[in-house]
């Protein structure tokens, strides 16, 4: 067998090392010749048919995570890409020692900005500073430090790494997607609206009056839609509550959690009882055509179908 860490032996498009006793080639007649393990016969291919991958580039599982199907592989302990011309394959090995391997279409490689020295001192200057933050949680632990004591990795896709390694890359732009605008807007609003979902940072500001919560309403009404999930937050709670109170009543309280203090986090946990959870009227959301939830926007297709038995949490 081979050393999977070096080699990869890909049989018709599948990786087949773990199975392969000998792999090697002839020219007379030209063809590659493989003896499977417990097989003592030897098939011959068309070289086209096998692609034998060596000298992985291998990646630090500590800045570099690994996601399939959307879901971090975890935890790894050493990974390694294979690679021929637009080609890659990957073997991870587990904190467990275990090995596998996947397609490179299989997975998604994301990266952490903090393998980059300025990032890191940067980041190290911020976590001196949380200590300094005299908030703290009930036990007397400071709360800010503690919760960047937990952070060791930072996407690179991230907002907070253009903060971190600024002189990297750029802030980035994309296509905004039909927005729509369930609460209602004037013409600032939209363009605010519409630049938020354009950018990869975007700044909304203007005195009190001026429709900064509709605008937030407005928002998160479209990542719904996107089934997508938002973090709203803010200095102090009364802001949090004027939001979560405007979403209760159209109807969509039980997308929320109020979180915070443990004890926002204990009432959420013991409100979930699905008749407290769940409106009875979410079937009347859908139609034949158009699944819109009550007071104008689609509701995610997620939704679609919920049993009483199951809660959907925001």
């Amino acid at each position: 067998m081979y050393d999977p860490r070096e080699n990869r032996i890909i049989i018709d498009g599948e990786d087949k090392t773990d199975s392969v006793e000998r792999c090697w080639y002839t020219s007379r007649p030209n063809r590659c010749h493989v003896i499977f393990c417990n097989f003592p016969k030897t098939y011959s291919y068309i070289p086209s048919k096998v692609l034998w991958l060596k000298d992985p580039v291998v990646l630090d599982p500590q800045h570099c995570h690994l996601l399939h199907k959307g879901r971090r592989i975890e935890p790894l302990s050493y990974i390694a890409a294979f690679q021929q011309g637009s080609r890659r394959f990957w073997y991870v090995e587990y904190a467990n020692g275990t090995g596998a391997h996947y397609k490179g279409s299989e997975v998604e490689l994301v990266r952490s900005c903090l393998e980059e020295p300025p990032a890191q001192d940067r980041f190290a200057y911020l976590r001196d500073v949380a200590e300094l933050n005299p908030l703290e949680t009930d036990d007397g632990q400071k709360l800010l430090l503690m919760q960047y004591q937990k952070i060791d990795f930072v996407s690179d896709r991230s907002a907070a790494a253009l903060y971190l390694n600024p002189g990297k890359d750029s802030p980035r732009q994309f296509p905004a997607p039909p927005l729509i605008y369930p609460f209602g807007c004037n013409a600032s609003q939209q363009r605010a609206i519409q630049a938020a979902f354009g950018n990869q940072i975007s700044i909304i500001q203007g005195p009190p009056g001026t429709g900064k919560t509709q605008t937030i309403l407005n928002i998160v009404a479209n990542l719904v839609v996107q089934e997508k999930t938002v973090l709203v937050v803010s200095n102090n709670n009364s802001a949090i509550e004027n939001v979560v109170e405007k979403l209760e009543k159209q109807g969509l309280r039980f997308l929320t959690a109020l979180l915070g203090s443990r004890e926002r986090k204990t009432a959420f946990v013991e409100t979930q009882a699905i008749e407290k959870s769940i409106p009875a009227e979410i079937d009347s959301w859908y139609s034949a055509g158009t699944a819109r939830i009550g007071f104008g926007f689609r509701a995610p297709p997620r939704l679609s179908g919920v049993s009483p038995h199951h809660p959907v949490r925001g």
